[in-house]
């Protein structure tokens, strides 16, 4: 039984639109209000949990949205890309978050030293930077996703997936 293209690119789509929307939501939203509105340490906690399910979704919505473009014949940077993109979201959760959350009930308050503040704000300097860098990314999938669709619309022979 073959599965219609119709069904890969709908897959491709709500895949990416989830993965780029809830981080965009996070980022714009629940972040600048979990901060405004909550003590800092439970601003924080909060924020710590939201971006593990933010990370593990972002890689399953990553390996999906490679999976349906690979299904749909589409190679190259639109399957390798979020497959990178998904390993950072994985790493990030597994070895980067765990050493931001590690330190940073000594790096706040006042029993903070020097040094565990200075180990936080660079660690965590890092966790947003690899947050942005997936977002932007995922961003530029979109856009070359997009730009392959409005391809297929000028010559639908293209859509055709290669053996």
């Amino acid at each position: 039984m073959r599965i219609s293209p119709v069904v890969w690119r709908t897959t491709l789509w709500l895949s990416l639109g989830g993965w780029v929307g809830s981080w965009a939501f996070f980022a714009f939203v629940v972040s600048r209000v979990a901060f405004r509105i909550l003590p800092g340490d439970v601003a924080g906690d909060l924020a710590g949990r939201l971006l593990e399910t933010l990370h593990f979704g972002g890689a399953a919505l990553a390996l999906a949205a490679a999976g349906s473009a690979w299904l749909l014949g589409r190679r190259g940077l639109l399957i390798g890309l979020p497959v990178v993109l998904a390993a950072v979201c994985a790493a990030s959760e597994l070895w980067l978050s765990p050493a931001v959350a590690a330190v940073r009930p000594s790096a706040i308050g006042e029993a903070a030293s020097e040094a565990s503040s200075l180990r936080f704000a660079r660690l965590h300097a890092l966790s947003l930077g690899l947050f942005l860098a997936v977002h932007l990314a995922s961003i530029g999938l979109v856009v070359l996703h997009a730009r392959r669709d409005v391809r297929l619309e000028r010559d639908p022979s293209a859509a055709l997936p290669r053996p």
